[in-house]
């Protein structure tokens, strides 16, 4: 296990790891994972262990999967998702900036209109944009014209 962490991994996936454990060594393991900085799963008989270690538990029992503990954490990690800065500009080792062009997401209907738009455009001949020939391609507005 000390080989793995010497990589300093971002998740850590332990299957059974209190086998063959005494207690000084089952101690010293709940304080590394505790202090651990990345996700860990936790694959275990060992009901003890894990209770004292995790705030959630998936306990798989007779091909029912059930939750336990506080499952909050998933709402929260939407928000935190939400409230990040959404990245606008990039600079490439040379220091040129780029602007990223942000799409919006079109509602059903939005989406419907502008295909209808672009079927247009393309029956009559005309120029069709970058974002316009895209939308064409994945919905195989050129076949149908």
């Amino acid at each position: 296990m000390a080989a793995a962490m010497w990589m300093q991994p971002h998740i850590l996936i332990l299957d059974e790891p209190t086998n063959y454990l005494d207690r000084e060594s089952l101690g010293a393991l709940a304080k590394a994972i505790e202090e651990f900085e990345g996700g860990v799963v936790i694959i275990s008989h060992n009901s003890e262990f894990v209770s004292q270690l995790c705030p959630e538990e998936w306990v798989m029992d007779a091909g029912h999967l059930t939750t336990r503990g506080e499952v909050g954490w998933m709402s929260r990690q939407d928000d935190k998702i939400a409230d990040q800065a959404v990245i606008t500009t990039m600079t490439d080792a040379l220091g040129n900036e780029t602007e990223i062009k942000q799409k919006k997401k079109l509602s059903k209907r939005e989406e419907k209109v502008r295909i209808k738009v672009i079927s247009k455009k393309i029956k009559d001949g005309e120029e069709l944009d970058d974002d316009e020939y895209e939308i064409a391609n994945e919905n195989k507005l050129f076949e149908q014209a």
